[in-house]
């Protein structure tokens, strides 16, 4: 089993876009020990070829491009082949947007409950 972290800060990334604590400004200020990060999500595989892609932050196309593993393995195509959504999220979904253009994708979620 393979586990790539893709992002680890929370929704908005660090730092925050509207934060300017000791935390955010050091990494604007590009303070020894302090680095940005994007938001939550990983990327599991059994082989190292095919992708379950957990979550789908708005930093999806920067995550990917960060990582080699998930790059395009054809013309057109991904190693990515399903995503998980954990939850519906605004942080945890708006990504799919930006994967709108690769190959088909099974998407796995929970499904909506049922108001009765």
């Amino acid at each position: 089993m393979q586990v790539l972290v893709l992002g680890s800060a929370a929704g908005g990334g660090f730092p925050q876009w509207n934060c300017n604590c000791t935390n955010c400004e050091s990494v604007r200020q590009n303070r020894e020990g302090y680095t940005a990060r994007t938001q939550s999500s990983i990327a599991i595989s059994s082989d190292g070829k095919r992708w379950l892609l957990c979550n789908a932050s708005p930093d999806i196309r920067s995550q990917l491009n960060a990582t080699p593993e998930l790059w395009p393995n054809t013309l057109r195509g991904s190693g990515i082949a399903e995503v998980l959504l954990v939850d519906a999220q605004v942080d945890h979904v708006t990504g799919l947007l930006s994967l709108r253009e690769g190959c088909p994708l099974d998407i796995w979620c929970t499904p909506t409950p049922i108001a009765i």
